[in-house]
């Protein structure tokens, strides 16, 4: 793995940042992608 990569996964700071943000941004882009209740996935190639 890359050393910035190591550095990140051992600042406990950090990782405890994640570990609170992490799930709000998950239910944030759940409720930006849901239309009536439901989770809808669109892929768009270009």
């Amino acid at each position: 793995m890359s050393s910035r990569l190591l550095e990140v996964f051992e600042d406990a700071k950090l990782v405890e940042k994640i570990k609170t943000g992490l799930p709000y941004l998950f239910q944030l882009a759940e409720l930006e992608s849901s239309r009536a209740g439901r989770l809808v996935i669109e892929v768009v190639f270009s």
